[in-house]
C-alpha cells in the first residue's frame, strides 16, 4: 500500500579515476531510478563544493572514504559514503597477492578510532606480508604513500582511487579497494536518501507520484521534522487532524523513514468494519472456524502488518468492545486467530489517525483511557489548510501542473492560478487538501474547451460556486466554521437530492465523514433526520 515515488533521484558522485570507472560500470543498472553526475575531484578546501552543488542541484551526494567524510561535514545535502566490507578487503588483497608477496594496504579510518581486528588476522589468513596504512584525510594518505615508496619500494598497493592514481604515477601496480557490490549498495542508499529528501521537499515536482506531500509552511515543516524523528522509534504514533489534512500522507512518510520500511503498510478504516466481523478481519481465522469461512483460513490484518506498519484510520470510531480486543494485541504483541488454538507473535509499528478529539472522548467515556495512552506514545497534530496559507499556494500550483499534464491542457498556468488565488486564500477549506485538489481538477477540466480564454470572476463563480457561497452566506462577524460547514452540507444535500455519495464527492470529503457530520447535526437538533433521508440512494 505504500507509495513508490517514480521521480528520478539526482545523485552527484565525487570521486577519482578508478572510482569513477567503477560507478560508470554499474550506472546502467540504476538508469530508471537515478540521474547520476560524476565529478572527478579529491575533496579538499581548494574546491568550492557549495557552488558545485548549486550548479548540479543534486538530491544527494555520494563519495568514498575521506572524501565522503569531508563532504558530509561541508554540505547541507545528504552525503552517502561508499562502504568497504571485510569481503572487499579480502578479495582485493587476494588479487594483489598474485602480483607480489608484500602488499601495502591503505584504508580510511576516522581519527581516534582504532583499527579493526580484521587487519591483525589478515597476514596469517591470506599468508601474505601485509603493511597496513590508515589515514583520515587524502593529504595524509598521500604522505604515507610517498614515505612507503621512499622507504620500502612497494610492488603493489591496495587502496582508494586517489591513492591508486598517485601510486600508478610512481610506476607501482594497484588494486582498487572498492567492489561493484559495495558500489551498488552505496547507490541504493543514495537513491533511498534522495527519495526521502524529495518526500519532504517544500514543493514537489509535478513529474513525481501524485500522492506526494507538498509543503511550504513553517507549520508543516515542523510536522515533517517530527515525523522523521518519530519514525526512528518503534513506539506508536497518534496523528490528529481534520479530514483531508494529509494524515495518510504523513503515515506513508513515517513508514518510509522507519526501521519497518521494508515491511508492508497495512491501512484499516476502523469506521467501516462491522462489529461482528472485527475479529475475523483483524485476527483472521483458521480453516473451518465458522460456517462460510474460506477454505484454508485467512490471514488477518494484524498478521499482514507483521514486520511493517499497521495504520488505523478513524481509530476514534472503534466501539468499546473492539477497543478492548485491540488493546490486548498492543499490550502483548501476539494474537490468536478465530478458531485457532495457538497465539501468533507479531512485531509492527502502529500509527493511528483520527479527526476526533480523543481526549474529550476519554473524558466522556466513549474511548478507553488505557488504549488512548497506548496509541499516544508520540503525537502529531496536522493543522487545517486554512491555517497554512503558504501551503494553499504551493498545492494549488502543484495540482494545476499535475492536472494540466493529465488532461493535456496547454495554457498559462500562472494566469490560471492568479484567477483563483485571492478566493482560495479567503476560503475556509472544510475539506482541506482533498477539497482543494477537487477544486483544481474542476478548474482544469473546465478550461479544456477554451484554454486561451481569460478566466474571469464570473467564470470562477460558475465553476466553483462554493467559494462565494461561503463568503456571502456568513453573518456580519463571518460566522463560525461549523455553521459554514453545515450550511454547505445542507446546500449539497438539496442539490443532489440526498445522494450521500455524490454529496461527499462534491464537498471533497469521505462518505464516512459525511455520515458522521450528518449524525452530529441531527443530534444537536439543528436538523431533523427526515431532512437528509428523503430520496437518499443506497450506495
Amino acid at each position: 500500500m505504500s507509495t513508490v515515488v517514480t521521480q528520478k533521484v539526482r545523485i552527484l558522485i565525487v570521486g577519482y579515476r578508478k572510482f569513477s570507472e567503477l560507478i560508470n560500470a554499474i550506472m546502467p543498472e540504476f538508469a530508471d531510478e537515478a540521474e547520476v553526475t560524476i565529478v572527478e575531484s579529491v575533496a579538499s578546501h581548494n574546491t568550492e563544493y557549495h557552488s558545485l552543488v548549486a550548479r548540479h542541484n543534486p538530491d544527494v551526494v555520494a563519495s568514498a572514504g575521506s572524501n565522503a567524510a569531508y563532504l558530509a561535514n561541508t554540505l547541507s545535502v545528504p552525503v552517502i559514503g561508499q562502504p568497504v566490507t571485510d569481503t572487499d578487503i579480502i578479495e582485493a588483497l587476494a588479487k594483489a597477492c598474485r602480483i607480489a608477496g608484500r602488499v601495502h594496504l591503505f584504508t580510511y579510518q576516522p581519527e581516534n578510532m582504532p583499527p579493526g581486528r580484521l587487519f591483525l588476522s589478515l597476514p596469517e589468513l591470506l599468508d601474505i606480508d601485509l603493511v597496513h596504512h590508515s589515514y583520515s584525510t587524502s593529504g595524509e594518505a598521500n604522505e604515507r604513500l610517498q614515505l612507503a615508496i621512499a622507504e620500502d619500494d612497494p610492488q603493489v598497493v591496495v587502496g582508494p582511487s586517489y591513492t591508486c592514481h598517485m601510486a600508478e604515477q610512481e610506476g607501482v601496480a594497484t588494486i582498487l579497494l572498492y567492489s561493484k557490490e559495495s558500489a551498488r549498495q552505496m547507490l541504493r542508499e543514495a537513491i533511498e536518501a534522495g527519495r526521502n529528501r524529495l518526500s519532504f521537499s517544500p514543493v514537489q515536482s509535478a513529474s513525481a507520484e501524485h500522492e506526494q506531500f507538498v509543503i511550504r509552511s513553517p507549520l508543516m515543516r515542523e510536522v515533517a521534522n517530527l515525523a522523521q524523528t518519530y519514525a526512528l522509534s518503534s513506539g506508536a504514533v497518534l496523528v490528529e487532524g481534520e479530514s483531508g489534512t494529509g494524515k495518510e500522507h504523513i503515515t506513508r512518510e513515517i513508514h518510509r523513514h522507519s526501521e519497518y520500511r521494508d515491511g508492508p503498510l497495512v491501512a484499516v478504516n476502523c469506521g467501516s468494519i462491522p462489529n461482528e466481523l472485527f475479529e475475523s478481519e483483524f485476527f483472521g481465522y483458521v480453516d473451518g472456524a465458522f460456517t462460510g469461512s474460506r477454505r484454508g483460513g485467512r490471514r488477518g490484518l494484524v498478521e499482514q502488518a507483521n514486520g511493517g506498519v499497521l495504520y488505523l484510520d478513524e481509530v476514534g470510531e472503534l466501539p468499546p468492545t473492539q477497543q478492548v480486543k485491540l488493546l490486548r494485541v498492543l499490550q502483548e504483541k501476539r494474537f490468536r486467530p478465530v478458531g485457532g488454538n495457538r497465539e501468533i507473535p507479531v512485531d509492527f509499528k502502529l500509527i493511528a489517525a483520527t479527526n476526533r478529539d480523543l481526549r474529550d472522548a476519554v473524558s466522556s467515556g466513549r474511548f478507553r483511557d488505557d488504549l488512548y495512552y497506548r496509541l499516544n506514545v508520540f503525537s502529531l497534530k496536522l493543522p487545517p489548510l486554512r491555517e497554512r496559507p503558504e501551503d494553499i499556494e504551493a498545492m494549488t500550483q502543484h495540482y494545476l501542473q499535475r492536472y494540466a499534464q493529465q488532461y493535456r491542457l496547454n495554457t498559462d498556468l500562472d494566469l490560471l492560478y492568479q484567477a483563483v488565488a485571492i478566493d482560495f486564500l479567503r476560503y475556509p477549506w472544510p475539506g482541506n487538501v482533498r477539497e482543494l485538489q477537487n477544486f483544481v481538477e474542476r478548474i482544469v477540466v473546465s478550461r479544456i474547451s477554451c484554454p486561451d480564454e481569460e478566466l474571469g470572476g464570473e467564470q470562477v463563480q460558475r465553476i466553483l460556486p462554493e467559494l462565494h457561497q461561503r463568503v456571502t452566506g456568513t453573518d456580519a462577524n463571518g460566522g463560525s466554521l461549523r455553521d459554514q460547514e453545515e450550511e454547505a452540507i445542507r446546500s449539497a444535500m438539496q442539490k443532489f437530492a440526498g445522494d450521500k455519495a455524490k454529496v461527499a464527492q462534491y464537498l471533497g470529503i469521505s462518505t464516512t465523514t459525511l455520515w458522521r457530520r450528518l449524525r452530529a447535526m441531527t443530534q444537536t437538533g439543528e436538523e431533523k433526520p427526515t431532512k437528509f433521508s428523503s430520496n437518499t440512494q443506497s450506495r
